[in-house]
Order: C-alpha cells, then structure tokens, then sequence
C-alpha cells in the first residue's frame, strides 16, 4: 500500500495556521519527501515522523517556500549523526542553490550534509530514475517561472500504483504526460476561476482548481487532490471544490496537513 501524508497544503503565503505544500510518499521501505519548506521539521514532527525515516527528498524547484528547509533538515542529521542522510535529488539549478543555502545558513557542520547521496535529474527534460526495483520515479519539466523552473514527479510502484505531483505550474501539455492514468494527482490550484475569472488561464506561475479538474479528465486520473491554494481563498474553500468537480467526474478533495490518503492494498 502507498501512503501520501500531506505535511503542508498552502501556496507561499499560506492560510492562517497553515504551512506551505509539502508531501511524503511511504511505499514499502521508501520514504519520499517531496519538497522541503521553511517549517519541515516542524510538519514532520506534527505527524510523529522523525526525519530519520525519509529515505530520498525530491525537490521541484528552488522557490523559497520549497527549499528553505533544507539546511535545517540537513541539520538534524549532522545533530543526530546516528542517521544517515537521505538521497536528495533535484536538478543541477536546484542543486547549486540548496549548497548556498547550506552554506549562507550553516556552513560546514560535521560533514555529514556532503555525504548526502545526489540524483540530478535534467531540467528541461524527462527523466527516470529507478530508485528501489519496484519504484520508478519520472520528473517531468512543468512551466512555472524562469527564474524557478519546475519539475513535476511521477512515482509509480509496481503493483500498488501510480502518484503524480504537478508541483507549481501553468497549464502545459506535460501533465498529461505526467499524470496518465494516475490512482492520485496531487494538482495544484494555487487560484479559483469562479471567484477570479481573470485567472482562469492560470496566472503568476500557477494553475486553477479548474485546470486541475480538466487535467486530471484528461490524464484518465482516478482521484485529484488540490494543493497549493492561495491564502485569500480561506473560508471559500469549497468553491475550488466544486470549480473542480464541474470538470472531473471522479474523487476530488482538498487535503488539510496530517491528513493521509491510501493508494492500492496492503
């Protein structure tokens, strides 16, 4: 069975008593972080999830509501270095700029950061990355920002199922690439076209729960949950909902942190 615990759901400003969009995937012995905001450890420890038990940490992209984490991540396991550190993988933009947040925030600690096994996965390209033999990750390039270009994830567990992060972005053709046929698409809905029809193209880098709901038609998706939501849509969350749902016919629902949801049989 595949579980997504969702640590974070908002958008960069997140909702009074909420913290930014941040996932772990649990498949068997591997522990996916996805993403790695300000509040990390803080997420983690709300959910009773000690950081010794990620075993890889995918970021999308170097925006600072992503990233910030990580030197504080880091630091728990140069503070517990009982543990080893997880296997980080990002592209090569994301990687130069999570070691001059290590190195601004920290600097060299006890070595232990640098001994962080390292995936760099392309850009501007599909990549795979076969990480445990029965999980293959693809990273898929969305259409975010130029200065943060940003990578979609697709995990697929043999014999379980299939995930698929959008991360942040604009509508592009790569989602349905990314999510065909996906048991979940995690999608972000940072905008709501019925209450901004100004947005409904998608605005600044991000989608709406429209879009969602069209991509997730398109992919064949089986379930959409909505991430990423913009703090000015508190107390009228369920109109994304139902913007959504306008467009998909399956499960549609708008996470809250802690919660977890199930994919395949255990």
């Amino acid at each position: 069975m595949i579980e997504v615990i969702f640590l974070g759901v908002g958008a960069a400003i997140p909702m009074r008593g909420g913290s930014n969009a941040c996932y772990l995937v649990r498949a068997g012995d591997v522990r996916i972080l996805i993403d790695c905001g300000p509040a990390i450890l803080q997420q983690l420890d709300a959910v009773g999830i000690s950081p010794a038990e990620i075993t890889h940490v995918f970021f999308t992209h170097r925006h600072g509501d992503h990233t910030l984490g990580y030197p504080m991540l880091m630091l728990w396991y140069e503070l517990e270095d009982s543990h080893r550190p997880p296997t980080l993988i990002a592209s090569a933009l994301t990687f130069g700029v999570l070691d001059t947040l290590m190195s601004t925030a920290l600097g060299r600690v006890n070595g232990i950061t640098e001994q962080a096994p390292r995936i760099t996965v392309p850009q501007f390209a599909v990549g795979q990355t076969q990480i445990h033999p029965d999980v293959l990750l693809t990273s898929v390039p969305m259409t975010h920002a130029d200065f943060a270009p940003a990578l979609g994830l697709r995990i697929e567990v043999r014999g379980q199922g299939v995930l698929a992060f959008t991360g942040d972005t604009l509508p592009n053709d790569n989602i349905a690439l990314l999510a065909r046929e996906a048991d979940l698409l995690v999608h972000e809905a940072t905008f709501c076209a019925t209450l901004n029809p100004e947005y409904a193209n998608g605005a600044y880098g991000h989608s709406t729960a429209q879009i969602a709901g069209r991509n997730a038609r398109a992919a064949g998706a089986k379930r959409l949950a909505l991430v990423h939501v913009d703090a000015m849509y508190e107390g009228q969350q369920q109109a994304l909902l139902d913007e959504a749902r306008r467009e998909f016919t399956g499960e549609v629902c708008l996470p809250v942190a802690g919660l977890c949801l199930t994919v395949g049989t255990a």
